[in-house]
């Protein structure tokens, strides 16, 4: 255990210094109510700021709790009161320019005697993250391909890349990290002066004072110089393994490569394997190792049946259509076709419909002689309506005057709506409605 006598700035505090610290003995210095910057959705709710619980921003002498940045989360732990060991949540560690500020639920009077604990646990997994991290980015860029940016996850983080990474590439970078990881290479960090080069400051916040601040430079033997104010591990032994994930595509062609490092890499393993193993036993009653066989089996028997059940779709259709071709035909002005579910049923009604009536020199014409009302929904899901033809403006009258929830538009001799909810006794009214006029 350590006891502060100085205070310390972003920078130079001692969870930067050593942040294998777990527990520090220090004294407050100020103590206030934190008030956040409003954010957008503050300023447009009025009422938020009352609805917040206070919050107190406490700065020490000096601290073992480091505040979010550099791509860095916060450190969690807890502040002891000293002599009475009464024990106050650490919220969370923001860095307001060089000062680190710890959020807790009440204040705590200036001078006060304090111990802080680390949350351990969570601090070595994002030291694992972070420095994994700077090792993957310095492998990448012996290849000539920058990190442009990184985050960190709950479970999985990404490195942006300027290009999609091949399959090859990928296996001997996975290859080459956790080879020098099981070198154990030094890490140390060093100032400016220390490192001996130009050092690139763009990274940094526009608000640390680099004139009263400490640049830090994480090295990581002779493979990577770089910026840093996170808390780091020592060699890179201590990341203990580092997998390569998957990518995704993003703007301008670049990558996103998802990675996790540390204890995380077996954490993870351990839940994909359980969540494969469930389907492979569960839903698919085969061995892992024949899953990938069987789903390709499954996708080719559902494409299969989407095709006889489109087919059939389109087989109902053509007959439902033809009888209404007739009914107008026969001198019948409106027609409804109602369907619960199977939208994509209306609408191939709706085209074999067209089809008959451009492939006939008859008077049936949605645009000046019959109508056409296509009805869509049920009670729990409301539904959606559309209606073609020259009654088209008279019946969404009478449908919005039955519909409490439909919305919608239209010109002339077409209306298309949506109905958010049908209330109770209203779809059973529309469809007696539409009886009564299809008649």
């Amino acid at each position: 255990m350590t006891t502060a006598s100085t205070t310390a700035i972003v920078g130079a505090l001692s969870c930067q210094k050593n942040s294998f610290l777990k527990t520090f003995n220090t004294k407050v210095v100020s103590s206030y109510e934190f008030i956040p910057p409003l954010t957008s959705k503050d300023k447009q709710n009025k009422k938020s700021k009352s609805n917040k619980t206070k919050e107190f921003g406490v700065e020490f002498q000096d601290t073992i709790l480091f505040p979010e940045g550099g791509g860095q989360p916060y450190d969690k732990g807890t502040i002891t009161i000293l002599p009475e060991n009464k024990v106050i949540e650490v919220k969370s560690v923001l860095r307001d320019k060089l000062k680190a500020v710890h959020l807790v639920d009440e204040m705590i009077e200036p001078g006060t005697e304090v111990t802080l604990n680390v949350d351990w646990a969570r601090r070595i997994d994002i030291m694992q993250q972070h420095t994994g991290q700077h090792l993957l980015s310095a492998v990448f860029d012996t290849f000539g391909l920058e990190t442009l940016s990184w985050s960190m996850g709950e479970e999985i983080n990404y490195i942006e890349l300027p290009e999609k990474i091949n399959d090859e590439l990928l296996g001997e970078v996975q290859e080459r990290v956790n080879q020098l990881i099981v070198e154990g290479i030094k890490i140390t960090v060093v100032t400016p002066d220390q490192h001996g080069h130009e050092v690139d400051v763009s990274h940094l916040p526009d608000d640390y004072d680099l004139s009263k601040g400490i640049i830090r430079i994480v090295k990581i033997g002779e493979l990577d110089a770089n910026p840093c104010c996170g808390t780091h591990l020592t060699s890179t032994s201590q990341i203990q393994s580092i997998a390569l994930l998957h990518q995704a595509p993003i703007r301008g062609g670049h990558s996103r490569l998802f990675f996790t490092c540390g204890a995380r890499v077996a954490n993870v393993l351990r839940k994909e394997h359980e969540i494969l193993r469930n389907v492979a036993t569960n839903q698919l009653s085969c061995a892992i190792e024949a899953v990938g066989e069987k789903v390709e089996l499954l996708n080719l028997n559902t494409r299969k049946s989407n095709s006889t059940i489109n087919a059939l779709l389109k087989e109902l259709a053509g007959l439902e259509a033809s009888k209404i071709y007739q009914n107008f035909k026969d001198g019948k002005k409106v027609a409804y076709v109602y369907r619960t579910d199977l939208p994509d049923y209306l609408t191939a009604v709706n085209k074999e419909l067209l089809n008959l009536i451009n492939g006939d020199d008859s008077s049936v014409d949605l645009s000046k002689n019959q109508t056409l009302v296509l009805l869509h929904g049920a009670p729990s899901n409301g539904g959606s309506i559309k209606i073609t033809g020259p009654e088209a403006s008279s019946i969404q009258t009478e449908l919005k005057s039955k519909l409490t929830n439909l919305k919608g538009g239209g010109k002339g001799t077409s209306f298309q709506g949506k109905i958010t909810k049908f209330e109770k006794g209203e779809l059973e009214s529309v469809l007696k409605y539409l009886d009564s006029i299809c008649t």
